[in-house]
């Protein structure tokens, strides 16, 4: 089956995938498709006239049993399919719900029964995936599973961790707008920041960081490879998590959410006082799938929007009154002991010693006169201590209420376009 899928993030990530398009073909994460056509006798029937057809699109690819009955679909993209044979003198054979995974190898033998074309044998069980050509050990999370697992984060690598040998590294930074979030998981071994992402095939991995990061409504799948992985993946020292984009069918579809957390709505947080949390997360977004032309061009955009505001605390150490005189008698060190301050105008070689030294300032105090003018009038724009430092050195004696506010934007437009080839050879 041929076809093309095509993704766009940013205009940046488009090109750059544009020009690196000849490597990144090699990274495959599309499926197969593949089996042998027998009479009830298990005698092999060559020219069979194999169909590969997607249920949601429409589009169609056609092979021939070779010379040993066999036949092959080649570059599968997920989704869900039917099978139909058919050979001159014998009923026609349907196989159906043959459910198509990222880098799936399926399998689909059938034996014809003699009897008209007009005849039709229907299998509705899903054919089982058995993997004959690879020792990966894989792991992948279909449409359902992704849609309907709730996140909060709404990280579409994060769900890697559905795998149980996957290893969260990195609790601090979860969401899909922080660039190490994606690729801080460990498959199989020391694999941290070391993991091969892929979106559609195409790597997106700049250094131990994702350059771009998917909405979780845009993604059909997510395969997990653990560690080892095949060399046609390669590009790591890790495993890998591959990605599927949806692409549109045949239908008009589309979703709407809102996600959101706010303090009128939970718990209150201190009931001594009333006081209410100050974390507030606001997402919403939309998906549209459409074909663009029937059984042939599609097209999927999904948009989502985030305005996060999370409070916090900082904590600093500032120069005390004294200290912003110049004044350091009072300063002490870890030991409990007076900070002492040298003149550094005043290095010079001791040649008895062979040693540089350097002369204290008189009563460990700066005198104004030495102060630099800008730095004068930084020490003027900085905050007072305002509570009681941690140790003797005077740490932390400074405390404020932080909100951070975020705006992120996040959209990504796919499509397919579909090839019909009623002649293909196996």
């Amino acid at each position: 089956m041929r076809t093309t899928r095509f993704s766009a993030a940013p205009a940046l990530a488009l090109s750059i995938c544009g020009l690196l398009a000849p490597v990144l073909r090699a990274q495959e994460f599309r499926g197969r498709v593949q089996g042998m056509v027998t009479d009830s006798s298990q005698s092999v029937i060559v020219g069979a006239t194999v169909t590969l057809s997607n249920v949601n699109t429409g589009v169609k690819a056609v092979r021939q049993t070779n010379e040993t009955g066999l036949y092959r679909f080649d570059y599968v993209d997920p989704g869900s399919y039917t099978v139909t044979i058919e050979a001159t003198g014998f009923s026609r054979y349907l196989q159906q719900n043959v459910q198509v995974q990222a880098q799936a190898d399926i399998t689909v033998n059938a034996a014809l029964r003699p009897g008209a074309v007009q005849e039709t044998i229907t299998v509705e069980a899903s054919p089982v995936e058995v993997q004959f050509n690879s020792t990966n050990v894989t792991m992948t999370i279909d449409t359902k599973l992704a849609e309907d697992l709730p996140r909060l984060d709404r990280n579409p690598f994060k769900l890697s961790l559905l795998n149980p040998a996957a290893v969260e590294t990195r609790r601090g930074e979860m969401n899909p707008y922080q660039s190490w979030s994606a690729n801080s998981i460990e498959l199989g071994g020391g694999t941290n920041l070391k993991n091969d992402l892929l979106v559609d095939g195409s790597a997106i991995g700049v250094g131990h960081k994702a350059s771009y990061v998917p909405n979780t409504d845009s993604i059909q799948e997510v395969n997990v490879q653990q560690n080892a992985v095949a060399a046609e993946s390669g590009h790591s020292a890790g495993g890998t998590v591959s990605m599927t984009l949806k692409s549109g069918t045949n239908q008009l579809h589309g979703t709407l959410f809102y996600l959101g957390r706010n303090p009128s709505l939970n718990a209150v947080t201190d009931r001594t006082t009333g006081t209410m949390g100050a974390e507030r997360k606001n997402m919403w977004g939309a998906t549209v799938g459409h074909p663009i032309i029937k059984n042939k061009l599609f097209n999927f955009f999904s948009y989502e929007q985030w305005k996060p505001r999370t409070p916090g605390t900082f904590l600093g150490t500032m120069p005390t009154a004294l200290e912003r005189q110049g004044d350091f008698s009072q300063s002490l060190n870890a030991n409990g002991v007076q900070r002492t301050i040298y003149d550094p105008w005043t290095t010079a070689l001791n040649s008895a010693t062979g040693k540089y030294a350097r002369t204290l300032f008189t009563g460990n105090r700066v005198p104004s006169t030495r102060f630099d003018t800008l730095g004068s009038r930084l020490m003027n724009v900085l905050y007072e201590p305002n509570r009681a430092p941690d140790s003797v050195m005077g740490t932390n004696n400074f405390a404020a209420q932080t909100v951070s506010n975020l705006r992120v934007r996040n959209s990504s437009l796919s499509g397919s376009l579909g090839f019909r080839n009623p002649h293909g050879q196996s």
